[in-house]
């Protein structure tokens, strides 16, 4: 078995990536009329998965401000300052955030949890938001392979260039 060398972190905004997204949706709802969507396996879009999670929502997307990225990016260095594990490449994007994180000995699904609530609790402490801030769920990739891990880092950075910022804009999140 190979040796876990890091992770690839992604959490969408509330209301960003619905089931029955034309990208394919991870949604593990089960419905009357639809039947039960499998857990752990891509599904392609349905536009009436989609209406029904449109339908079921209790407040709207949520899209993220400059003020709520910055908060966002204040408590990822929080958590980070706090745990073993360091921020190799990062982009925080109005609809959704990419970390790669190096291992860690903690439990990686413990761990992303952590970082949703603290997120959350600083974008409701620091801003006027008051709405709910991340979507169920999140995609945690296992990284054992250098290339791969260079890859995803390169695929991340490209998020932040296309968007006229420096590669490593959140470079001050990684604790040396």
């Amino acid at each position: 078995m190979a040796n876990t060398i890091g992770y690839h972190f992604v959490k969408s905004a509330y209301g960003s990536w619905l089931p029955g997204d034309a990208r394919g949706h991870w949604s593990t709802a089960w419905d009357e009329q639809i039947g039960f969507c499998e857990p752990h396996q891509l599904h392609e879009g349905d536009p009436v998965r989609l209406r029904m999670a449109k339908e079921r929502m209790k407040h709207p997307p949520t899209r993220f401000t400059v003020a709520m990225i910055e908060a966002i990016a204040m408590a990822v260095e929080e958590c980070a300052n706090q745990s073993d594990w360091r921020i190799a490449a990062a982009t925080i994007e109005p609809t959704h955030m990419h970390l790669l994180l190096t291992a860690t000995h903690l439990d990686i699904d413990s761990t992303a949890k952590w970082i949703a609530q603290r997120t959350t609790k600083r974008i409701h402490s620091t801003t006027c938001f008051t709405g709910p801030v991340w979507s169920e769920g999140k995609w945690i990739e296992f990284i054992d392979d250098v290339s791969h891990w260079e890859n995803l880092r390169q695929y991340i950075e490209r998020h932040n260039l296309r968007k006229g910022l420096p590669a490593q804009p959140w470079d001050w999140i990684t604790p040396q």
